[in-house]
């Protein structure tokens, strides 16, 4: 079944939105040394301004924005969270303490919050669940072309014209992608949805009595934290450890992660869509050796001492680990009733924003401070290879959530659970 060209409509505006969420969610990371450097900060609080800063709101804030989006216009409530994370994305260059960047931040974290999960419900509201992991690699494109975006222009921008620069120019363009998003929430095509209204309670008391659901939200969370512990200092490392300029490290960091990310969610789309004709748990082997590839690669960008062999391997570092992102988030979507899909996908976000955004940079930042006495201006290598060990546990509950997931179809004597949506 091919897509047509209103759901094509869709896709790209969706990738765009999550291209701005990205690019601006990344911009951080880009300039993370001087912002450290001008406000005196450590470690473990940087990783607080990357992490739980930013997801103070953004986990508990996608619950009632993704409520909302069910009960009401998908594209228009995205687009209103477009526009507000953007202006509180320029509003972090206008910081002139420690506090009010903290609270810049915490604001792009609400907006941002509505962006994967009312994105998720309208790939799976329009397109047909037999595309629908090609579907969510392409939506999630907009993310990884948003890494490279973002730590391009943040590091270019950062390194010529001030970190507040970066935050200034990445702010703007997603007011027009908010203007078009609300525009196409007028379509015909997308108002034909009429869905029973489920409270918040309720929807959570449902799908959390489904033991798959459950663990597929677990397993975005964990997976989440080998994904945005590492990108949040990588930048940082390649600084620190190889003596790289902020300008070169921004821009070829970037290029590393968003475009090896890119290939990775492609790959992983189009391959789980033929995986799952044979079976609903064959994405998740795939899933499992992919992220078992990706953390040994990952070390062995952390150990080699040429830092474009470093950069390569981060590439394809990236690759591997991205992989499982659309088989996750379809999976999600598959054990999930039309009328909550934004709350359940809202409830991975808030899986995601504790275990991934929010403890992964807390964890290894708190890790690089306690090995600085022993390690100096490489603890925070030591730091991210130590991380990837859990890598080991997100194969391992790929394994499980695969050997659920093919119960549940013998039990119902169906090939895919699909079927049951």
């Amino acid at each position: 079944m091919f897509i047509d060209g209103q759901q094509r409509k869709l896709l790209m505006l969706l990738s765009l939105a999550s291209f701005m969420n990205y690019t601006d969610r990344m911009v951080l990371p880009a300039v993370a040394q001087a912002v450290k450097q001008e406000f005196s900060l450590s470690d473990t609080t940087l990783g607080v301004l990357s992490g739980f800063v930013f997801v103070a709101l953004y986990g508990i804030a996608s619950l009632p924005l993704a409520t909302l989006a069910d009960r009401s216009s998908r594209s228009r409530v995205l687009a209103g969270a477009l526009a507000f994370w953007s202006v509180a994305t320029g509003a972090c260059g206008l910081a002139n303490s420690f506090l009010q960047l903290a609270i810049a931040r915490a604001c792009v974290g609400i907006g941002e919050s509505a962006c994967q999960p009312i994105g998720y419900a309208l790939v799976s509201e329009q397109i047909p669940a037999e595309r629908r992991n090609v579907a969510m690699g392409w939506f999630l494109l907009g993310n990884n072309l948003g890494l490279v975006a973002g730590f391009a222009i943040g590091g270019w921008i950062g390194a010529h014209y001030g970190w507040r620069a970066a935050f200034l120019v990445v702010g703007l363009p997603g007011l027009l992608i908010a203007a078009a998003l609300a525009q196409f929430g007028t379509s015909a095509a997308l108002s034909q949805r009429r869905t029973p209204r489920v409270s918040l309670v309720d929807a959570a008391l449902a799908q959390f009595s489904n033991p798959r659901y459950c663990a597929l939200v677990l397993l975005s969370g964990v997976f989440a934290f080998t994904i945005f512990g590492p990108i949040a200092f990588l930048p940082a490392f390649f600084v620190r450890s190889h003596g790289l300029s902020i300008a070169l490290v921004g821009p070829v960091s970037g290029l590393a992660i968003g475009l090896g990310m890119t290939v990775g969610v492609l790959i992983g789309g189009g391959a789980a869509d033929r995986l799952a004709q044979r079976g609903a748990e064959q994405p998740q082997w795939l899933c499992a050796g992919a992220i078992l590839a990706s953390g040994a690669t990952f070390v062995l960008a952390l150990t080699l001492s040429n830092p474009w062999l470093a950069f390569a391997a981060t590439f394809v570092a990236c690759l591997f680990g991205s992989i499982a992102s659309p088989i996750i988030a379809a999976a999600v979507q598959n054990e999930s009733p039309e009328e909550v899909r934004a709350v359940s996908a809202a409830f991975g976000t808030l899986a995601v924003s504790l275990l991934g955004i929010g403890l992964a940079p807390l964890a290894i930042g708190m890790l690089s401070d306690s090995l600085a006495a022993r390690y100096g201006n490489e603890s925070l290598r030591h730091a991210l290879i130590l991380s990837l060990t859990v890598c080991v546990l997100v194969a391992a509950m790929h394994v499980t959530v695969g050997r659920m997931l093919r119960q549940a179809c013998r039990e119902a004597s169906m090939p895919s659970p699909w079927h049951q949506h």
